[in-house]
């Protein structure tokens, strides 16, 4: 076994000769390091997020990716060679999760990406994440870099992945496409919007046979009541909900190409958006149907993934682009996105042309949905969708654009975090019946973030670090910047 994870290591530094200092030095010590070995986070304000306190003066030990002391600085000791982080009364937090992204296999590639995402997420305080659906051939890499982390032969935080997505009926097997994604080891299983009732049902009816975890879009054959029904575990979207509003023919035997375009027809008269009340008149008449659905989701204890920044992100590029062009983050933007975006060809701007004042009202139904869910009691998951590459949503610091969204939408600050953090560990043990994490106790996985100011305070004081520890694995500020560093090009 020893031997293995050597030979696994050295294959890994080889390959990272000639890169950077921090890669060589990471993986040296991964190489190097007892498993078993101690760290200690001295002299710090823990934000344990079981509750809305915050723990003083306090020594968290950890020993492998491990947490396995918590108590007052002058009462714990430390055994012997521990390392040591001087907190110097910093904050010391879960690490976040992000519930709803997608990783590309052609993340390592620099000529596509001026950084790898997984650095990304990392740098930003996000210590695991879950695909929604990946992308490359065969999609088992996904699977490949779950083991390399865990390892220590890859950086990145803890992934949870879905494999082969269920798109759009018909489909050939669709009990076989379970049972694949099932034998192949994915956490769980991804359903879209285009499947018809019969193949949702037999995919479903598969699922739960195999104790497979299922979440995804509401396909518009099914709606709401019926993907409950069929005991879909979870909502992909804050957004899926919306299509509740629209009163349409679920029927219809539209094609993939069709069913948009349909919805959008259909909406514009039912919402109203010629009169200048629109937005109050919407909401009262549909008061009835937005109780309706938060009952249902809550009868069923159903978590809803939020992803609030893609409409965001979807007002700037239509009315401020500016604002858009102008984040400092954009250096890590796929290549040859902001050409597109520049040239019109962009997806949000192909799919909003014509109907922008359409695309502006949504973006205010979800935030009123969200409000309501979060009134309601719903459980809610921090997501951001990010990752694709194409819709302009950087991983990683798109975290802190959806945590700030959650708080000018009633979130208090605790609230907002407990999205990515406790309530991601009640899911991922829902999905794979290990949640270890989301807090900080003894026992839980050692998955956290130094911060300066009190993150119960402001969120915007997660955005810079002192450094984030990943399952044990201890990355400065210093490292973290280097990891995320773009090469200049040479002239």
């Amino acid at each position: 076994m020893i031997e293995k994870k050597l030979s696994l290591c050295w294959k890994n530094i080889i390959s990272l000769i000639g890169l950077s200092g921090f890669y060589l030095a990471v993986f040296l010590l991964s190489c190097s390091k007892d498993q078993e070995s101690y760290t200690a986070f001295i002299n710090v304000n823990i934000v344990p997020m079981t509750q809305e306190v915050i723990l003083k003066n306090q020594t968290v030990l950890t020993k492998g990716s491990r947490i396995v002391q918590i108590g007052q600085t002058n009462q714990v000791r430390l055994p012997k060679n521990t390392t040591i982080i001087p907190g110097k009364g910093y904050y010391l937090m879960p690490g976040l999760a992000d519930m709803h992204m997608h990783t590309r296999q052609d993340w390592e590639d620099q000529e596509i990406w001026p950084a790898n995402p997984l650095n990304l997420y990392l740098a930003n305080g996000v210590t695991t994440i879950r695909d929604f659906a990946p992308s490359g051939s065969p999609l088992t890499y996904t699977l490949q870099w779950e083991d390399e982390i865990q390892s220590g032969g890859r950086i990145g935080p803890t992934i949870y992945t879905s494999g082969k997505l269920l798109y759009a009926s018909p489909l050939e097997d669709p009990e076989g496409m379970v049972h694949d994604n099932y034998d192949l080891g994915f956490d769980f299983l991804k359903l879209y919007s285009y499947l018809s009732k019969e193949d949702f049902h037999l995919a479903l009816k598969t699922a739960k046979a195999l104790d497979m975890y299922t979440a995804g879009h509401i396909p518009y054959s099914v709606g709401l009541e019926g993907v409950l029904a069929e005991g879909m575990d979870e909502i992909a979207h804050v957004e899926e909900l919306l299509f509740e509003f629209i009163v349409f023919d679920r029927n219809s035997q539209l094609s993939t190409e069709e069913w948009i375009p349909y919805l959008v027809k259909l909406a514009i008269p039912q919402f109203n958006l010629s009169l200048r009340t629109h937005q109050e008149d919407f909401e009262r008449e549909n008061i009835p149907t937005l109780i309706d659905i938060t009952r249902q989701l809550l009868n069923t204890n159903t978590p809803v993934c939020t992803t609030m920044n893609v409409d965001e992100v979807i007002q700037w590029k239509l009315f401020q682009p500016e604002v858009f062009l102008e984040r400092p983050e954009n250096i890590y933007i796929e290549k040859g996105y902001l050409e597109s975006f520049q040239k019109g060809e962009e997806k949000h701007l192909i799919q909003c042309r014509g109907v922008e004042d359409l695309c502006a009202f949504k973006y205010d139904i979800d935030r009123w949905v969200l409000r309501s869910l979060h009134d309601a009691g719903v459980l809610l998951l921090l997501g951001t969708d990010s990752g694709t590459g194409g819709m302009g949503i950087i991983p990683g610091y798109s975290i802190h654009d959806e945590l700030r969204i959650l708080v000018e939408n009633g979130f208090s600050p605790y609230e907002a975090l407990a999205t990515g953090t406790i309530n991601a560990g009640i899911v991922v043990e829902r999905m794979t019946g290990e949640g270890d994490f989301g807090t900080i106790e003894e026992g839980k996985r050692a998955d956290m973030i130094l911060v300066r100011g009190n993150p119960l305070e402001d969120v915007e004081n997660i955005k810079d670090p002192v450094g984030v520890m990943t399952a044990g694995r201890w990355y400065s500020d210093k490292m973290l910047a280097e990891s995320i560093q773009v090469s200049k090009p040479t002239e």
